[in-house]
């Protein structure tokens, strides 16, 4: 009771906190039975590093933030990573032969002695954050460390040894106990993946590693997982597969299955796909929200003009809207945006997907069977018959889907679809090398939508950044381009976006409508290149200079601009130099 109340008389002395803001959050301790730090952080009297650096000062010990430090990857072997996560804390340097540790609650006396009794040596605490320390457990021993460490230690108790494609020798033949540690350490990858936003979760096995990597706002992160975890690889796809109930024998074939998992008050839906390597089966897990699904167009990106101008082309009763772009770039979800806008009661709404990403109410969904014969050729067949107004093919992959998809537009529906092209103009020559005739192209064809996304610069580390004319110039502007008022920003780094200096994604989009000079160039089978230079003197603005508009509102930056639009820029370059020479 003494030290918590000296560490009280150090707030105050700090400026922490007032007299009266520490007896509520004493009060409310008391009430809830939890910590004063907790209290005065739930109330929000206080940040972490204010309370921890006075605790700090209270117990004469150093405040560190490991995560601003150069801490040794040797480290994680002064201390076992079960004892590092069963005692709360994590070495980060040594000194004349102490070990420097950092901890959280340096009150407790009975804790350090017991750090020092099973690490058999002289240890000199500091004080850091609960953030910082979790962030520098799996920093340093990589996620789930300690849970593999206890399969091992539990392992080799019983007489078993784990090799390295996972088999299990020893004098005994029977089970291996290591199910519910596999599965707590399957839990604790895909959770680390939710409470990251990491869209894709990737196990890829090699002949001496296993390596996880996550992908983040489109780029992928390698994460920190312990050495030893090769040996469990086996274990760990046969729990993905009783998750997604797939067949656990089958590991000669690609399988694909769904996981419907809750984490908090939040449901996700975890896609699984494997495929089979020389070295053991990789696994891709594709991570969605249930609950950020739903977006507004105006959330996905679409700004004043465009979003007009889009609103316009779905009041059409029938015709082809086409959403272009590579894999990830978010089609189906402006896709959704859009259905939600038109899904009213007087609209009978069906769509055919592979694979259904995301439930909407009041709209019919089919998911494609390819192993059974149904198809999106077939499956548009089917939905003609239950008289929809509104059509959502998920993707035109062949000449029988591009066929029924344009004939359903001819005959009274308003089909959404997408494609793999790198433009907007692209989508033409795409539908004529399947063997669709341009004549049918141009008669339902509203729109053409490119799509990309674009980073976000993170609100939390944002700083003004000059428009130089080497940053101008990679976009191709000029000093005279820039707009009144422009803003142009660069995030620097920092823990709430893992120090890329960006958070989250927007859309940038190509737009080209299908107008009547647009029509007959299809018909005469002009080249994609005359016709995106046909639509950018009517007023289609690329990619690139959609991307433009979004740098000059601070919303992104130059040189994420330059990464995500080079490939279409480039190849649109290629198409101008090879296009013939109109006569």
């Amino acid at each position: 009771m003494a030290s918590e109340r000296g560490f009280e008389n150090q707030l105050l002395r700090d400026g922490v906190v007032d007299e009266s803001r520490l007896a509520r959050a004493r009060d409310e301790a008391a009430g809830k039975g939890l910590t004063l730090t907790e209290c005065l952080l739930a109330l929000g009297f206080a940040t972490e590093d204010d309370i921890y650096r006075s605790l700090a000062s209270f117990c004469e010990f150093r405040f560190v933030q490991p995560s601003k430090m150069q801490v040794p990857e040797t480290m994680a072997e002064a201390a076992p990573a079960r004892y590092a996560s069963h005692y709360r804390f994590v070495p980060i340097e040594e000194r004349n032969g102490t070990l420097v540790i950092a901890l959280t609650d340096p009150l407790n006396t009975h804790l350090l002695d017991d750090i020092r009794m099973v690490l058999k040596r002289r240890i000199e605490p500091t004080v850091t954050t609960p953030k910082e320390l979790q962030q520098t457990l799996k920093q340093l021993y990589g996620v789930g460390a300690d849970t593999v460490e206890r399969i091992i230690s539990d392992n080799e108790a019983a007489g078993y040894a784990v090799s390295l494609d996972g088999a299990v020798t020893g004098s005994d033949l029977g089970d291996v106990q290591i199910d519910a540690s596999v599965i707590k350490f399957t839990n604790e990858l895909m959770a680390e993946a939710i409470n990251t936003s990491a869209t894709d979760i990737h196990i890829e096995p090699f002949e001496d590693i296993l390596r996880v990597r996550y992908r983040i706002d489109g780029i992928l992160h390698q994460v920190p997982v312990p050495a030893s975890i090769r040996g469990f690889h086996a274990a760990i796809v046969s729990r993905v597969k009783i998750m997604a109930n797939l067949n656990i024998a089958e590991r000669r074939l690609p399988q694909d299955g769904k996981i419907l998992a809750k984490l908090g008050e939040e449901q996700f839906d975890l896609r699984v796909s494997i495929l089979p390597t020389p070295h053991g089966e990789t696994v891709n897990v594709r991570v969605l929200n249930r609950g950020s699904m739903f977006m507004s167009l105006e959330e996905l990106g679409f700004m004043g003009p465009e979003l007009r101008q889009f609103l316009k082309f779905v009041e059409n009763p029938h015709g082809m809207i086409l959403v272009t772009g590579p894999t990830g770039s978010g089609k189906t979800t402006t896709l959704y945006a859009a259905l939600a806008k038109l899904n009213k009661i007087d609209r009978k709404v069906i769509t055919v997907e592979d694979p259904i990403e995301y439930q909407l109410k009041g709209i019919t969904q089919m998911q494609v069977q390819e192993q059974v014969g149904f198809n999106f050729g077939r499956a548009l067949r089917s939905m003609l018959r239950h008289d929809p107004d509104i059509m959502l093919v998920g993707e035109i992959r062949d000449y029988e889907t591009a066929e029924m998809a344009i004939r359903s537009s001819l005959t009274g529906h308003l089909v959404f679809s997408t494609l793999h092209t790198n433009d907007a103009a692209g989508a033409v020559t795409r539908l004529t090398d399947m063997g669709v005739e341009p004549f049918l192209i141009s008669s339902t064809m509203i729109a053409s939508i490119a799509q990309r996304l674009v980073r976000r610069v993170c609100k939390h580390c944002a700083e003004p950044v000059e428009a130089t004319p080497e940053r101008l110039a990679s976009v191709e502007r000029t000093e005279a381009d820039i707009p009144e008022g422009a803003v142009f920003l660069k995030g620097v780094g920092c823990e709430h976006c893992r120090y890329t200096g960006y958070r989250g994604r927007l859309a940038i989009y190509e737009i080209l409508p299908f107008t009547r000079e647009i029509k007959t160039m299809t018909v005469e089978r002009r080249s994609s290149a005359d016709i995106k230079q046909v639509a950018r003197r009517q007023g289609m603005k690329t990619l690139r200079e959609a991307g433009w508009d979004r740098v000059c509102e601070g919303a992104t930056t130059f040189e994420e601009i330059l990464r995500v639009t080079a490939e279409s820029e480039a190849e649109s370059a290629l198409e101008v130099q090879d296009a013939p020479v109109p006569v």
